[in-house]
This record gives structure tokens, sequence and C-alpha cells, in this order.
């Protein structure tokens, strides 16, 4: 009785020990089967924030870019539109113009430049006076001052001479930089014994000469025309003396000038300021007398003047003289005031 009373005690223990452990199995599966639901659910939720995480981080990201490529458009356009205001806004180093200041040769000509201009007219430069003309051009030589009826000689460096001057040429009177006389380097040639008569024609070809025609007093003489109007050409014949050789007038000869200067102006009656102007400007100048060198008619070349004194060369005698200017004029007037020039 004891031994199946412990059989069936053992018997029931182990019964409910089997129906505790299935029951705890079934527990253990289904929580095993939970976790794994939950697990795959969890895993599934996992799965889907991811993917939707990663759409989000993939939209973001293709929103960023395109911010940043938004972005980056409009610094560009604003890089690009603020970079010409950069460049004007930018100080580049600027050159300076170099200033003209000075003297400037261009070629032959020189200028005088002050502050970028060119000096025009009479102008002192330090110590010295020089000459421009309405170009800026440097000037030489005779010149009249501007604004007033007085000459000045300019050296070949364009200083102007404030006293007296030679040049190859003639010796100028001057006083305080103006010009007060002139005596022309004419040669002077003799009529004789060619042309007895002929003072004219070789009072003319020293004239010619000194304009830079060269020519023989014969071929002049030749060259003129004659008639019996002395103002149309030569009375007579210039070989031979008084009578069959006689005059011509400034008419007569002026023909002859023309042909070789290209000019000639008959100054019958001008005033003697007139033909100082010549006398200064180097054209000499033929003129009638009466009573030199014993002639009733007779003619001389003007070379210069100087205060009350004219200077002339005498085809009769072959050398040069000089003559008191109311000497002069009382003689020209017994002659009809006649003259010739170019």
């Amino acid at each position: 009785m004891k031994k199946r009373y412990i059989f069936w005690l053992v018997f029931i223990i182990s019964l409910f020990e089997t129906q505790a452990a299935n029951t705890v199995k079934a527990d253990s599966s289904g929580y095993s089967e939970d976790t794994t639901v939950n697990a795959q659910n969890n895993n599934t939720n996992d799965k889907n924030k991811s993917d939707n995480k990663n759409n989000d981080n993939a939209g973001s990201s293709a929103n960023d870019n395109k911010t940043v490529d938004s972005n980056s458009d409009q610094n560009k356009q604003t890089n690009d539109n603020e970079t010409p205001k950069k460049e004007q806004n930018k100080k580049t180093p600027q050159v300076k113009p170099k200033i003209k200041q000075g003297w400037i040769k261009r070629g032959k000509k020189k200028y005088f430049y002050k502050n970028n201009k060119k000096v025009k007219g009479l102008v002192k430069i330090k110590k010295y006076h020089y000459l421009f003309n309405k170009h800026g051009v440097l000037l030489s030589g005779l010149r009249k001052t501007p604004h007033k009826s007085t000459y000045s000689y300019y050296m070949t460096n364009g200083k102007r001479s404030e006293k007296s001057v030679s040049t190859k040429k003639a010796y100028y009177w001057i006083k305080k930089g103006v010009v007060k006389g002139i005596k022309n380097y004419a040669k002077c040639i003799c009529q004789r014994p060619e042309l007895p008569t002929g003072c004219e024609m070789t009072a003319a070809t020293m004239m010619i000469n000194f304009a830079g025609k060269k020519v023989s007093k014969l071929k002049i003489a030749n060259e003129t025309p004659r008639s019996n109007n002395p103002n149309k050409g030569f009375i007579g014949s210039p070989y031979k003396a008084y009578p069959a050789g006689y005059w011509v007038a400034p008419g007569g000869l002026k023909g002859v000038v023309k042909r070789y200067l290209g000019k000639a102006k008959i100054m019958t009656s001008c005033r003697l300021s007139a033909i100082k102007n010549k006398l200064l400007h180097s054209h000499l100048v033929v003129v009638w007398v009466n009573g030199i060198d014993g002639f009733s008619n007779h003619a001389l070349t003007l070379t210069g003047y100087h205060n009350q004194q004219l200077y002339y060369n005498d085809p009769w005698t072959g050398t040069k003289a000089q003559i008191n200017s109311a000497d002069f004029i009382s003689y020209w007037s017994r002659d009809g005031y006649r003259a010739l020039s170019y």
C-alpha cells in the first residue's frame, strides 16, 4: 500500500511536471514566436524607417543639391554681376601721361612746350627771346614783331639778336633787339667798258644776281627790248655812248627781271619807307637819279640803309658808296622818282 501510494505520488508529480514543462514550453514557444514576429515587425519598421529615412535623405540630398545648385547659380550670377562692379571698384594703377615740357625737336622743326602746350608768338625763355609761328614752330632770320611795326633778327638757334649782327648775306644794325638798318652784301658790277650807256641793265644785273639767279650784264643787255619808248625798251644801243645809246625806264626792264625772278615790281613814286622795307627783306632796288656821276640820267642799285644814310652800288664807278637820305631824294626826284624791284 505504501509502495503504491509512493508510485502514484511519483506519477502524479511526474505528470504535473510534464504538464508544467509543456506549459512552459508553450509559453516559451509563444514568446519566441511573438519575439520573432515582433523582431520581424521591428525589422520591417526599421527597414521602412530606414527606407523612409534614406528616401528623406535622398530627397533632402536632392533638395540640398538643388538648393546648392540654385545657391551656386545665384552665387555665380551674383558673382558675375558683382565681378564688373569689383573690377570697376578695383583701383588699377594708372600711368600718368608724360607731360611735355621744354624743347622738343621733330625733324628740322623745333617746339617749346609749357604744361603740354606749344608756345606761340614772341616768348621769353630764360633770358632770351624766341619767336614761334601759329603752329608753334621756332622761327629764325628776319621776322616782324607780333602786333608791332618793328623787325628783329633771330639766329639759327632761334635766339633773338639783341645787338648788331653780321650774316653771310647782310649786316644788321640792331638796338635792344630791334633792327635799325641793313646793308646787303651785293657784289658790285661795273658797266664799263662794254656798256657805256647800259647803267640800268647793269644795275638790274646786280639785283638779279643777289636774288640768287646768276646772269651776266651782257646777257641782260641783249635780252632787254629795244624801243623808242623807254617804258617798252632801251632807246638806242647800250653798247654805244650817247647819243647812239640813251636809256630805258622801269617799264622797259620789268619783263627781263620777271623772267629771272618770277616777279617784278615798278615802285616809281613810292615812299622812301617802302624802299627801305624792300631792302630790309634783302630785295635790292634799282633807282633812277639825275646829277650823280655827272649824268642827267643814271641808275644805281640801292643795297641798304641806316640812320640817315643810304648804301648803293654804282655801276659807273663799279664801287660801293653811301649817300645822305635827303640828298638822295633830291637826285631821285629830278628823274621822276623812278624805281624797280621785285
